[in-house]
């Protein structure tokens, strides 16, 4: 850990002085990535350097993380969490690209999204956003209603499975392979199932009762 503490100290030599440029976040970046080789690791950069002072530091930490592809610390998310709501926007970007890099999930970070997301629409923002590439905010926000909107669609789909095993009464050993044209067939034909269940439970029952023909006396059989 030796090179670790001689890296922090020139990162932190080159924060007093001045502030930092491009290139240098993305050397320094580089080389703790380098250093990533466990959780633990991972784990020390986000507790050293992910809730620095220094917005670069921070930003430095989160591209850190993301090049070393180290996403099993614990303290991982709730630093994303935390980064997702920085008061700069870049610092916000970044840690919505490590989002959309791991398939992390959770309440909390759904909620982080959604509002850093806010009232950015898709694909006119999106759009909007590659037209204005100096627009770090907007990128932020549109990066985030997009990781959303990719949670929600993986749980909108985990929620149809669900429902069509249930219909056909399985939950495992689908005779198709997800995702294949037989299996969305299969899907469709459980859901016309369950809704033609549903319609003729619902509908109106008729019950008849046999008439018999009334008995004729007298001569009331001629007047016919």
């Amino acid at each position: 850990m030796l090179r670790y503490h001689i890296l922090l100290f020139k990162l932190n030599r080159l924060v007093n002085r001045n502030k930092l440029s491009g290139v240098e976040e993305i050397s320094l970046a580089g080389q703790l990535a380098e250093m990533i080789g466990s959780a633990d690791t991972a784990t020390r950069i986000i507790g050293d350097l992910a809730d620095h002072a220094n917005p670069q530091v921070r930003r430095i930490a989160l591209n850190a993380i993301r090049r070393g592809r180290q996403f099993t610390s614990p303290s991982l998310q709730p630093a994303l969490v935390r980064r997702m709501a920085d008061a700069e926007a870049a610092v916000r970007h970044d840690a919505v690209w490590i989002v959309q890099e791991t398939r992390m999930d959770g309440a909390e970070l759904r909620a982080a999204l959604r509002r850093l997301a806010g009232k950015v629409r898709l694909p006119w923002d999106a759009e909007r956003a590659r037209a204005n590439p100096g627009d770090t905010a907007l990128a932020a926000q549109v990066r985030a209603r997009m990781a959303l909107d990719k949670l929600l669609e993986k749980s909108a789909a985990e929620r149809n499975q669900a429902l069509a095993a249930m219909a056909l009464g399985t939950v495992g050993d689908q005779p198709y392979a997800e995702g294949t044209v037989g299996h969305r067939r299969l899907l469709q034909r459980a859901l016309i199932r369950r809704q033609a269940g549903r319609r003729l439970d619902s509908s109106v029952k008729l019950t008849f009762r046999k008439v018999e023909p009334a008995e004729v006396k007298g001569n009331k059989r001629f007047l016919l």
